[in-house]
């Protein structure tokens, strides 16, 4: 067949039932025959039935469906590795964990056409029941479950808010210019420094409400340990970013900052909720001090690594572990 306009990198870890599904939703997506597109899985050293699942949906795809190993941990050195094997002008980025609407695909590649951006970002929305999207507020959704609904049409870009690789179509010229992405940050934060040094370069970043993934949450996911896990973890790498685009004043002060709003805004919100038993908000604003730990843990070994190393604390934020926290918790309310 002709070289495809799209690769699409799917990177996967040990979920070999949940990739089956995300395979599924893209091997029939709408292109309205304006492109044509592959699928590239790479497997990150999966010790699962990965690549069988792989080779069976392969042999009845209507589109080519391609599978690469690569022992390195860390997404961004996955995502690499499926670059390398692009043919494509176009990547777009997509998790095992997620399912793709029929026309995903489609709404990502008509959102850069009209914009003519070279990096088009989408929403994500939460594969839960209504009733338990109730119990979370808006902020744990989209800091701690990865929701994302920024705009309702298509919109650049603005503030803090940048495009994630769960949902992402980049043009391929635009690594020439920035760069793939860096394998050495393994604490999940490799795409935020993608999409930072694209910006940072002067490359227009789009967002389209139109393009739509669905968000499979694991059940450990909605245990308070694993809230707290993903809290410290995501400030943690916002601290290196943070340091790595602003340098160590601006750091300091943003640490500063975030304690002081710890301190006047978080605690006394975090009261009211326990006194009014607002479940939601008390959890929403443990997740903010959370947060604020990770940021100042990592700013301290950041600007005094001798006296504040953290060995131990660092190496549990190791981006894997959260396939594990709150497991025995939730293992435990089943037996219950």
């Amino acid at each position: 067949m002709d070289t495809p306009l799209i690769s699409i990198i799917l990177p996967t870890y040990n979920r070999c039932e949940m990739l089956r599904g995300a395979l599924e939703c893209l091997l029939h997506q709408e292109t309205n025959d304006q492109f044509t597109y592959e699928i590239i899985v790479v497997d990150n050293a999966s010790s699962d039935a990965t690549k069988t699942v792989v080779e069976e949906v392969a042999a009845t795809s209507p589109v080519p469906v391609r599978y690469f190993y690569q022992t390195i941990p860390g997404d961004g050195a996955t995502r690499n590795c499926g670059i390398a094997h692009a043919q494509g002008m176009w990547l777009a980025f997509v998790d095992d964990d997620e399912l793709a609407a029929p026309d995903w695909l489609r709404q990502l590649f008509q959102a850069a056409q009209e914009t003519a951006s070279p990096i088009v970002g989408g929403a994500v929305h939460l594969n839960l029941p209504e009733e338990t999207l109730a119990q979370l507020s808006r902020f744990v959704r989209a800091t701690s479950l990865r929701e994302i609904d920024y705009y309702a049409t298509v919109h650049p870009y603005t503030g803090k808010r940048l495009p994630g690789t769960g949902n992402a179509l980049v043009a391929k010229h635009v690594m020439d210019t920035i760069g793939i992405f860096d394998a050495s940050k393994i604490c999940g934060e490799s795409d935020s420094d993608f999409f930072m040094r694209a910006r940072s370069r002067g490359v227009a970043l789009y967002y389209t409400p139109h393009a739509i993934v669905k968000h499979r949450v694991a059940p450990n996911r909605l245990t308070v340990d694993y809230f707290r896990w993903d809290a410290q973890q995501g400030c943690n790498a916002f601290a290196g970013l943070d340091y790595k685009f602003k340098g160590p004043l601006k750091l300091s002060m943003l640490c500063i900052a975030r304690l002081g709003h710890a301190a006047l805004v978080v605690v006394p919100k975090l009261v009211w909720g326990w006194i009014r038993r607002d479940s939601a908000e008390v959890l929403g604003q443990r997740v903010r001090l959370w947060r604020t730990e990770g940021y100042v843990r990592r700013t301290l070994a950041i600007l005094a690594p001798a006296l504040f190393p953290q060995t131990n604390y660092f190496a549990d934020l190791e981006f894997r572990r959260g396939r594990v926290v709150g497991k025995q918790t939730v293992a435990a309310e089943a037996v219950a």
